[in-house]
């Protein structure tokens, strides 16, 4: 077993523990829909998508969806 990568481990559990060390820069998903591929983003605190919905409403089914599989993946709280 290799001692040093045990040792990065248990680091890693302390991390991820708090949370609050972390904030959330960006992010970059490209996702096949039903209805095309669609291009998501997370930058400086707002979402983007290139599906028509998401242009003229600010919000999609594809936004809402990434940021519950990286809440779940990554557990961090989104805004």
């Amino acid at each position: 077993m290799d001692i040093e990568l045990q040792k990065k481990r248990q680091k890693a559990e302390e991390y991820a523990e708090q949370p609050e060390l972390f904030n959330l820069v960006s992010v970059k998903l490209r996702m096949n829909s039903t209805h095309g591929i669609r291009l998501i983003s997370y930058e400086k605190g707002k979402w983007e998508c290139s599906c028509e919905f998401f242009q003229k409403r600010g919000a999609c089914s594809h936004t809402i969806a990434a940021q519950e599989i990286l809440g779940r993946k990554a557990k961090l709280e989104f805004d």
